[in-house]
């Protein structure tokens, strides 16, 4: 009989492309290293289920499980619970949850969205931090136990997090006295093959303009990926008319951004399915973006899946520094920037020599990436190796 790995996650309630994938990449990988895998899900909060062909938010789930059953069967993953907001359980019965949770040898908590009671007799409860800073600022200075709904950091015995620099004197993140250990954003390479496409033109990325509210801590406030952005506008007019973003955001000036020479694409398109997201990265020269104005500020070495995904794609990447550029090789094939200037040299390294850059965008998404290696290192298999180097 294999191990049992739960994984609780926020995939019905927000069933968009780059963020399914995301999770795809943890439960084919961790399916690959030989777990019997069980995703969970608790709606989370009122009128938390996205419907991207109504474009409304309610509390009915059947867009988000019917597009949460289809992926899951493409990786061969069956099993599955969502609790919705009146408390009614799909997929597995609350019965058989708390069976699986004693059964099983991991739980593996993505973000703070889902925790179920039936948690609490999982022997083993990893916690991942995906948003490093974010997680961290919100929790209370008081302990705060998990509660159906938010699934407290404080709730789990080990936690991981894309924040590489978490705990470094020079971080404000605050670590609450937990052990904060680094890993990556996994890939299963099997999901994301390279594609060479050298007539391709734009280097694309996918962003919200501003999706949260900026957050102030002992008196810095923090923002979003729109602080960041106007102080790059003026790339298109440096390296030229080769630059386009899949932008989402009803509050994203975008007649002021096409002026200053970028394209758009209706990310709505692009996000439809992993599917279509994943084409759309294919179909790129490769990826330029800027970060969370949080990330950048605290220096939290994040590392985006975004980005990891257009680096298993063979795509070149140039993406704004947080701090990652002391754990992983910049200059072939991914390019860390901290000025304008910086992603200018970036672009024009590039067209140097396109066809190397993209061998090494996949290897280093094979080197540092590879989901049988992060996942391993975090649950304790064979093929692991510590993301700390």
């Amino acid at each position: 009989m294999k191990p049992v790995a739960i994984v609780a996650g926020y995939f019905v309630g927000n069933p968009l492309g780059g963020h399914v994938l995301s999770i795809l990449h943890w439960l084919a990988g961790l399916r690959a290293l030989g777990f019997d895998v069980v995703f969970a899900e608790h709606h989370g909060w009122p009128d938390a289920c996205w419907n991207p062909a109504t474009q409304t938010s309610s509390d009915d789930p059947a867009y988000g499980i019917g597009e949460l059953q289809r992926h899951l069967h493409t990786i061969g993953i069956h099993r599955w619970c969502f609790v919705d907001a009146h408390g009614t359980y799909h997929g597995l019965g609350k019965r058989e949850m708390w069976t699986l949770c004693r059964q099983s040898e991991v739980l593996i908590g993505l973000w703070t969205v889902t925790w179920l009671e039936e948690f609490a007799d999982c022997r083993r409860r990893i916690f991942i931090d995906t948003d490093p800073g974010f997680t961290q600022f919100a929790m209370s200075p008081a302990p705060a136990p998990p509660r159906m709904g938010y699934a407290s950091p404080l709730g789990f015995h080990e936690h991981f997090t894309y924040g590489a620099r978490i705990g470094r004197a020079d971080c404000p993140i605050p670590t609450h006295d937990l052990t904060w250990k680094p890993t990556r954003p996994p890939v299963s390479l099997d999901l994301l093959q390279p594609h060479f496409t050298p007539d391709a033109q734009y280097f694309t990325t996918v962003m919200s303009w501003t999706s949260r509210q900026p957050i102030v801590h002992e008196g810095v406030e923090y923002g979003q990926k729109d602080v960041e952005f106007w102080r790059f506008a003026d790339l298109p007019s440096r390296a030229g008319p080769c630059f386009e973003i899949a932008l989402a955001g009803k509050r994203a000036p975008r007649e002021q951004i096409a002026a200053a020479g970028w394209r758009l694409a209706d990310a709505g398109i692009v996000t439809a399915t992993p599917w279509t997201y994943r084409d759309y990265i294919a179909g790129s020269r490769g990826e330029f973006s800027v970060a969370v104005n949080l990330e950048v500020k605290t220096r939290s070495g994040w590392f985006s899946d975004r980005t990891a995904a257009y680096l298993a794609s063979g795509k070149p990447v140039v993406v704004q520094d947080t701090g990652f550029s002391e754990n992983l090789p910049c200059g072939e094939g991914l390019f860390a920037f901290r000025t304008i200037d910086d992603a200018v040299s970036a672009v024009e390294e590039i067209a140097r020599d396109y066809r190397r850059h993209c061998a090494a965008a996949r290897r280093i998404a094979e080197e540092y990436f590879d989901a049988h290696r992060i996942l391993g290192a975090i649950v304790g298999r064979e093929g692991s190796e510590t993301c700390e180097s």
